[in-house]
């Protein structure tokens, strides 16, 4: 089974038409320096490794200059991290996030079920682990149908998403299973 780097995914995400900050990844501390020279403002650099809670374990850390962005990178290279050693960097704009949310699609595997199950929830930024089950909306998905936009519209609104922003983000909800369903996921 594949698998894929932040960067490599957000690149899958971008091709379905869902936005993502800008960026790109960094083999140097000077490719670094220079990534954040074009985006032009405060960027975040991402250390690339098949883990999470790497903003916990301070491999995610924020740039105000393309010479500062340099610095961290040479902090980070070469270090090691969750048993990993950090050779590349996704250096991309800081965004300035107003509220997050949590969407992906995962193949559950219970007997009952054996399809694709979308959860989603308006307390993203954390490990959904640690998010209480009714902040969870969840949908099993007939793999025959397909995800039907009103699924995601009910989906988004079931958890609690703001009138204003349910088309936007029963959208991402699709396209999201659009790309899991592409590529064959078991997880995204």
């Amino acid at each position: 089974m594949a698998r894929l780097y932040e960067h490599q995914g957000k690149q899958l995400l971008k091709e379905a038409g869902i936005s993502i900050p800008d960026g790109g990844v960094a083999f140097t501390k000077e490719e670094a320096g220079a990534i954040a020279g074009k985006i032009g403002k405060s960027v975040a650099l991402k250390v690339q490794i098949w883990a999470g809670g790497r903003g916990k374990a301070g491999a995610i850390r924020f740039a105000d200059s393309p010479e500062e962005a340099e610095r961290i990178a040479e902090e980070l290279f070469g270090t090691q991290v969750k048993d990993f050693v950090v050779k590349k960097i996704l250096v991309e704009e800081k965004l300035d996030i107003e509220k997050e949310f949590y969407a992906g699609v995962i193949v559950d595997p219970s007997m009952d079920v054996q399809a694709p199950r979308i959860l989603f929830s308006c307390e993203g930024g954390v490990e959904i682990e640690d998010v209480p089950e009714d902040k969870i909306a969840q949908a099993v998905i007939d793999i025959f149908l397909g995800l039907k936009p009103y699924q995601a519209m009910n989906l988004a609104r079931k958890a609690g998403v703001p009138p204003k922003l349910l088309g936007s983000v029963s959208q991402v909800i699709s396209d999201l299973y659009e790309v899991f369903r592409r590529y064959d996921c078991r997880t995204i």
